[in-house]
């Protein structure tokens, strides 16, 4: 399942071996493509590959009760007063 969030991005609900995730996509000429990045590795390096952009859920019973935290967050502006980096 693929959702449109902006113009030019959106998320895809993935499950592979009964964990679920989001993955980040950009959309384009009628397509949508994954997003990949460099991740980390210790302080001053990078992993030699890149890897999609993802967001790990749980199993089913987890994923759909932190997305139901997530959608109760929204819905109530109680969002961390922490920066975001």
């Amino acid at each position: 399942m693929e959702l449109e969030s902006t113009k030019y991005e959106g998320v895809k609900l993935e499950e592979y071996k009964g964990k679920y995730s989001l993955q980040a996509i950009k959309i384009g000429d009628g397509k949508n493509y994954p997003i990949w990045a460099k991740y980390r590795k210790g302080k001053d390096g990078y992993q030699p590959k890149d890897w999609p952009v993802k967001c790990s859920l749980g199993d089913k019973q987890t994923a759909i009760k932190n997305l139901k935290a997530l959608i109760s967050a929204i819905e109530t502006s109680r969002l961390d007063d922490a920066p975001p980096f």
